[in-house]
């Protein structure tokens, strides 16, 4: 194969051309296969979008063999060339491109300034720098102006460049997905230029013009007019101290500065190393100071990027530390003031709950004392059916019964006055028979006199005989006579229990027991249980319930709980109903009225 023309760098091109090896550029024949270990290391082509590669070098030569290499060994990849420093600057900020890779020496514009100007448009595009000056010095000036890796052409690293260029695109993708948002650079950077001689002078204001427009120069020949550029509404973000900013030098300017300047970085350009200078100036609230060596231009814009940056990231920090601190008074306040509505509400709860119960508590004795009253005034009731109206009535009896006898006697009195003293007799007996039914409802003598067991059984012959509905009573009681207040409740409970069997439940049977249950060991009392079991129609206790007009079951629920006790109620249609009550003896408990249920039945 003919080479291409050398050109003006013969000696690098043949050494360019010599490590990329042109064999390798060669088409592979039918059934051959590469082994170079490039091509080993290279991935196959995919659907994936291809990585946009700009490489930036004024030879054309090389770009050309570059170009081939990059299509050669890897595919996916696109690699666009530009020939100087001004067009691969339009050409990043138009964008779409993945990586850089940027020739140190360019016609226009060296690598480094066209680094600071990336560095100063927030661009965070890797950029790999190439050169074929292999010094070790030109590899750290390019890293430290951000490129990420520095490759020189003249070595066989050049010829790993598509891997370089596959493994920076690699870790930038990975860096994307868990990179902070950079911080909002400013359009434009005002920087104050402070320098006695104006040759000096005018070269910065050219050559920040030319390579970096983001800052705009404004240059003051004196220190002393310094009061007269503050005076302009232009803020500087910076300011750039010359080597002879004043006749007493850069270290006097410097303190002047300093009382003006208070956040914005302060650079100095020297004109010879001199160490004690350098620390005085440091000193004295310099942030940096370049020597006017080769390169030194680049290295300013370089610094100025830094420094800004870090300036602004500065003036976002402490912005976003006031406002988090005013947000976070702001918050305090708000909790502040909800938790002082919280707890005016819990308070409030608080005493409503406390009202509350204190009204169930109230509530209940209310209730208890009402019980007592019905059963003291049924007492005065029965007891004035029975002293009263009941002896009336024997008197009656007995008048009648002597009539009739002195009138058989005599025989005087007609057949008629006859018939009449017996239905007189007759209507007494019947008036004392239901008194006395009166009295035995309204408040059972047996009750007092016997005991609950008599008075159960007593209750049980009655209701059988009026309503004709079998009751089987079965009675387990202590040795020792329960309270009367227990015992009322029993007899009641079982009064009304079978009052509903006789209305609703609609069968011919009813069993009443109860039980007298030891207690356990360790427990003290024991307990009664009441149970009264029907095997009649039954009824839906949810749908009872809910509409709250079984008073009887209501007034039975209140009087167990008012005893101490508790309830359960087991109901279904056409299974018959069962009622059982069960209470403390021996122990008070404390509780609560109400009225629970479950599916099967209900607890209170």
């Amino acid at each position: 194969m003919i080479l291409p023309q050398v050109g003006r760098r013969p000696l690098r091109l043949l050494q360019l051309f010599a490590l990329l090896d042109y064999n390798r550029l060669r088409p592979t024949p039918i059934g051959t296969i590469n082994l170079t270990p490039t091509a080993l290391s290279m991935p196959a082509e995919s659907n994936t979008a291809k990585i946009r590669v700009l490489y930036a070098d004024d030879d054309p030569q090389i770009s050309e063999v570059v170009q081939t290499y990059f299509t050669r060994t890897a595919p996916e990849c696109v690699l666009e060339t530009v020939p100087n420093g001004l067009g691969c600057l339009d050409r990043m900020q138009r964008g779409g491109v993945d990586v850089l890779l940027l020739d140190f020496e360019l016609p226009d514009i060296d690598g480094l300034h066209i680094l600071s100007e990336l560095a100063s448009r927030g661009d965070t595009t890797p950029v790999i720098m190439v050169s074929s000056k292999g010094q070790t010095k030109l590899a750290v000036r390019a890293l430290r102006a951000g490129a990420v890796d520095c490759v020189d052409k003249t070595s066989p690293q050049f010829l790993e460049l598509p891997a370089i260029v596959l493994h920076v695109h690699a870790r930038q993708q990975k860096n994307l997905k868990v990179a902070r948002p950079a911080v909002p650079a400013a359009e434009k950077y005002h920087i104050l230029l402070i320098e006695g001689t104006e040759g000096l002078r005018q070269n910065l204001t050219d050559f920040f013009a030319r390579t970096a427009p983001r800052f705009v120069l404004v240059p003051l020949p004196a220190v002393d007019r310094l009061e007269r550029a503050l005076s302009s509404p232009v803020a500087f973000d910076a300011v750039i101290v010359g080597p002879n900013p004043s006749p007493e030098g850069p270290l006097d300017a410097l303190r002047k500065i300093h009382s003006h300047f208070v956040d914005a970085p302060v650079l100095m350009l020297a004109a010879r190393n001199d160490g004690e200078t350098a620390v005085a100036a440091f000193k004295l609230g310099a942030q940096d100071y370049i020597l006017q060596n080769e390169g030194y231009l680049s290295e300013l814009v370089f610094s100025l990027n830094i420094l800004l940056r870090r300036a602004d990231t500065e003036r976002l920090n402490q912005r976003l530390t006031r406002d988090l601190a005013e947000l976070n008074l702001s918050l305090e306040a708000q909790v502040t003031t909800r938790t002082q509505e919280l707890q005016s509400e819990v308070a409030v709860r608080h005493k409503a709950e406390r009202s509350a119960a204190e009204h169930a508590v109230r509530l209940q004795i209310l209730s208890k004392r009402l019980f007592k009253i019905q059963e003291d005034e049924r007492r005065a009731i029965a007891r004035e059916l029975h002293d009263q109206v009941g002896q009336m009535l024997t008197g009656l009896k007995m008048q009648l019964k002597s009539l009739a006898k002195q009138a058989a006697v005599s025989g005087a009195p007609a057949a008629a006055l006859q018939e009449s003293l017996a239905e007189s007799l007759t209507v007494a007996n019947d008036l004392m028979g239901h008194v006395r039914g009166l009295t035995q409802q309204y408040r059972p003598r047996i009750l007092d006199d016997l005991g609950l067991r008599a008075a159960l059984e007593w209750h049980a012959r009655l209701f059988q005989k009026q309503t004709s509905v079998n009751t089987t009573v079965d009675v387990s009681l202590p040795q020792e006579r329960l309270p009367i207040e227990l015992e009322i409740t029993v007899f009641r409970i079982v009064q009304e229990a079978l009052t509903n069997v006789a209305r609703h439940a609609g069968c011919d049977t009813a069993t009443v027991t109860v039980t007298h249950a030891e207690p356990v060991p360790g427990a003290e009392g024991g307990r009664l249980i009441v149970e009264i079991v029907d095997r009649g129609r039954g009824f839906d206790l949810d749908a009872v319930l809910e509409s709250r007009t079984s008073i009887g079951l209501t007034g039975l629920t209140e009087r167990v709980t008012l005893a101490g006790g508790t309830v359960e109620i087991f109901s279904r249609v056409g299974q018959g109903t069962r009622i059982q009550a069960e209470f403390p003896l021996g122990v008070a408990a404390e509780h609560k009225p109400s009225l629970a249920h479950s599916e099967a039945g209900g607890r209170a």
